[in-house]
């Protein structure tokens, strides 16, 4: 893989990591682009490790105020808050967040009949075809009318149900979970920023069990080029939050899902004309 190579990857990473169009599918669609894995290749650990790290540090970064609260009501859970009741906002949420990953812990178990269909195109196509269908459906379907503190445990796993859907390339997970929270009733902001908050300890966890898998086969890359796509899937994973938060707002999901359409359609296309 050449640095140009390497930092379209980053981009691509950073950018559908947290747009709702599948970071996982279209890495594999770059790859073969690349001609990478015509003969089953994967991306190199390191560079998959560097950039999942950078879109972590995007998401860390972005809503560090959350976190900060979270941090806050754990260790001084008797905080008092506005009225004088007893807040614990931040310890509700982490339970909520808790919840919300616990069905994508399970989708580990089907990881490698999953990886498989890296090598699909048609597959990845058609579960972009998936995504689009909720995104589209995400804004015609239900009432978005609650808030944050309404959020009860049921929300958070059938949200975290949509998340663990998204083990399969192509299946958007902040497409998957934004949609979901709509149709449970979240309020638009609500709804994305939960959406990026269940992204962390997915992707954290993700990260580190790569990065035990790096450490049994031993480093081999190029440091400071890996440093660099990290980097720059940090700043491009950073904007990619921002204009997702942007689009649920002024309710342009559409413009979303009919990119999904687009970009599944294709593959699916190349695929069976054995143009990939």
């Amino acid at each position: 893989m050449t640095v140009v190579e390497a930092l379209v990857l980053a981009v691509v990473q950073g950018l559908t990591e947290f747009l709702p169009v599948s970071s996982s599918g279209h890495l594999a669609l770059g790859h073969w682009l690349f001609g990478l894995g015509g003969d089953g290749a994967a991306l190199p650990l390191e560079f998959v490790i560097w950039v999942h790290f950078g879109t972590l540090l995007a998401v860390v970064v972005h809503y560090w105020s959350d976190l900060a609260e979270i941090v806050r009501d754990v260790f001084r859970p008797r905080r008092e808050a506005r009225g004088g009741e007893v807040c614990g906002w931040g310890r509700r949420l982490l339970i909520l967040l808790v919840i919300a990953t616990l069905p994508a812990v399970i989708g580990v178990v089907f990881d490698e009949q999953v990886e498989a269909l890296l090598n699909l195109p048609w597959a990845v196509g058609v579960a972009l075809l998936v995504t689009g269908t909720a995104l589209f459906l995400s804004e015609r379907l239900g009432r978005r009318t609650r808030e944050d503190r309404e959020t009860t445990a049921l929300d958070a796993l059938l949200v975290g149900m949509a998340q663990a859907a998204a083990i399969v390339p192509g299946i958007s997970r902040s497409g998957s979970t934004i949609a979901a929270g709509l149709g449970v009733g979240f309020k638009r902001e609500w709804a994305a920023r939960f959406a990026f908050l269940m992204s962390i300890p997915a992707i954290l966890g993700g990260t580190i069990f790569k990065l035990r898998d790096l450490l049994d086969q031993g480093a081999s890359g190029n440091l400071g080029l890996n440093a660099l796509c990290g980097l720059v899937a940090a700043v491009t994973g950073y904007i990619a939050i921002r204009l997702v938060i942007g689009a649920v707002q002024s309710r342009n999901l559409k413009w979303f899902a009919a990119y999904c359409y687009l970009v599944g359609l294709l593959a699916i296309v190349a695929d069976l004309s054995n143009v990939i």
